[in-house]
């Protein structure tokens, strides 16, 4: 007597861990192993909704390997030649990075994952069978997710032309206590001949900490660092973005990375930048080529850039990246240091001077960074203080332009 040995009523679903690097699957019956549903011929497949209608098994998008089967996704019957399936009609999608046709970069999902999370897609990954996903946020959007990215509404298709208040928020949540604003691109007006963002503005609204420079103009390659409190009841931090007027287009595509209270990446206190490299190039906002008649760098500005010391190195030397590269403050024909810099506007490094050899002086200005465009401090932890007052009309007078410094840090000598 034959007993029926399968179950009824039944839908189980087994998943398959994909491998890197393999794109497919193969699957076969294990011997005479494979009686699924009931066909007017013994021994025979079957495939398809017409052939199998009660009891079948599903590899979607499945071929039988011989070609004379399929593409289907039900199979059935007393016998299952080999059946080969692509891994991602079965798995779900690992949300890896991807790289867009535009040179962006995105994460891999399927299109209706990326159209709920709001996203753009950028390109095809996963050899077609997903999207590459941008995940973007612009007007009007609440989040808390990390590395999520700030656009404009037609990014990155188009930029915006015209007067509107652009506003993203951003919720903290449990052992957050600070966020760092990446301008992977930023471009809008550039400020007047007082250095002040009077046409378009970028605003940082916090309700903690200090206050934040508004910005405005050229400041892709830029980044901030913003205090987020240490509790999921800190008040949000609210980004906008307000443009006035269509004399030019604007863009901006700012990353936003949550940091955690005890990371080693946290900024120190009352850090508005902070560059953990022994080397690097730091620049004023809206640093660029001159603009004659008119002033390149932002009035009012009251900030420190902070670097991390490097473990066995005791002092810095501090160098303008090109000749002309830096042009802050009077007087407006050579460099100076001292009281005289008390008159306009000045970077400050503590104890500089051109060869580190005897104790200098904190403040520095003009057209050029002393004689050298070179000044060393020994004086820990390392730290560059910008300041500018609210008056740029001078400054306009002679097109200055901000600066462009590349730090060293120099090791002990014992």
């Amino acid at each position: 007597m034959n007993v029926m040995k399968e179950l009824i009523d039944t839908k189980v679903n087994a998943c398959v861990r994909g491998e890197a690097g393999y794109c497919s699957i193969r699957w076969e019956a294990l011997g005479a192993d494979f009686d699924v549903g009931q066909l007017p011929n013994a021994n025979t497949s079957g495939v398809g909704d017409m052939n199998c209608k009660s009891d079948y098994v599903i590899l979607p998008s499945g071929s039988d390997v011989t070609g004379t089967l399929g593409p289907s996704d039900r199979f059935c019957g007393s016998v299952l030649n080999p059946v080969q399936a692509s891994f991602f009609t079965l798995l779900r999608f690992v949300n890896t990075p991807c790289v867009g046709s535009n040179g962006l970069e995105g994460v891999c999902m399927s299109d209706t994952a990326c159209s709920i999370r709001g996203g753009a897609s950028i390109g095809s990954c996963a050899s077609g069978s997903g999207v590459c996903c941008l995940d973007k946020m612009t007007c009007g959007n609440t989040t808390f997710r990390n590395e999520t990215l700030f656009v404009n509404p037609s990014f990155p298709f188009y930029g915006e032309d015209g007067t509107n208040t652009c506003q993203m928020t951003i919720k903290n949540i449990n052992n957050i206590c600070q966020m760092r604003l990446d301008f992977l691109e930023f471009n809008i007006a550039q400020p007047d001949r007082n250095g002040r963002c009077t046409t378009d503005s970028f605003i940082v609204g916090s309700s903690i900490g200090e206050r934040y420079p508004i910005l405005c103009g050229e400041n892709s390659g830029q980044h901030m660092y913003i205090d987020m409190g240490r509790s999921r009841s800190s008040n949000p931090i609210v980004l906008s973005v307000i443009t006035n007027g269509n004399k030019m287009t604007r863009t901006w595509r700012i990353k936003i990375s949550m940091i955690r209270c005890k990371s080693l990446e946290l900024a120190p206190t009352g850090c508005l930048q902070y560059y953990q490299k022994p080397s690097d190039v730091v620049r004023s906002f809206n640093w660029g080529l001159p603009t004659i008649g008119n002033v390149r760098y932002l009035s009012n500005l009251r900030y420190t850039v902070c670097l991390r010391v490097e473990e066995n190195f005791c002092s810095i030397k501090w160098e303008t990246e090109t000749p002309e590269s830096f042009s802050w403050g009077w007087p407006f024909d050579e460099g100076s240091m001292g009281f005289v810099c008390n008159n306009d506007d000045f970077i400050e490094i503590s104890q500089g001077s051109p060869s580190g050899l005897r104790v200098g002086e904190d403040r520095f200005c003009g057209n050029s960074l002393l004689n050298r465009n070179i000044i060393i401090s020994h004086v820990k932890p390392f730290v560059l203080r910008v300041r500018s007052n609210d008056n740029s009309v001078l400054n306009s007078r002679a097109s200055q332009t901000g600066f462009s410094l590349i730090y060293t840090q120099l090791p002990c000598i014992f």
